[in-house]
């Protein structure tokens, strides 16, 4: 009896981690309208006085690390996904 209920909860803390890590991947999208939406709220650099505001060059740098980022996670949460047995019955 002893072994087939460390089976059970193995099974059980397998099937919770995959749907912690799917419900991750399919968030992931949203998170990264997100992020990639904060820069419409910086205020504009002014041509005259650039102090007050965040240049495009900025900007853009923030979004290309924002899209690494997403990609490097959705990564690491595809291959956790495929270790883990994710859609295996």
């Amino acid at each position: 009896m002893g072994a087939d209920t460390n089976e059970k909860l193995t099974r059980d803390a397998n099937a919770a981690r995959t749907q912690r890590l799917t419900d991750a991947a399919l968030v992931l999208p949203f998170v990264g309208i997100v992020l990639i939406l904060i820069p419409v709220i910086w205020p504009a650099a002014d041509a005259v006085d650039p102090a007050p505001g965040t240049s495009t060059s900025t900007a853009l740098i923030y979004l290309f690390l924002v899209w690494l980022g997403l990609i490097g996670f959705a990564a690491i949460l595809a291959n956790l996904i495929k270790k883990f047995g994710a859609g295996r019955g």
